[in-house]
């Protein structure tokens, strides 16, 4: 599959890949990992209130 890819080809292919995943692991755990915990953490409307107001003070 990559025996008639250039050297120089090869690397362009594995920087894009590694920045895809880079980019998506500190999207997915830095941007949406507080929100994807309100829903499990929370009981009631109190208490994702708090867990809102804590995650937006980090975020400032």
């Amino acid at each position: 599959m990559f025996e008639s890819i250039s050297t120089i080809g090869l690397q362009h292919y594995w920087w894009i890949l590694i920045s895809i995943l880079g980019a998506s692991f500190v999207f997915l755990t830095f941007v949406q990992g507080g929100q994807t915990l309100i829903a499990q953490l929370s009981k009631n409307k109190k208490e994702q209130n708090l867990l809102i107001n804590a995650i937006g003070r980090r975020w400032d």
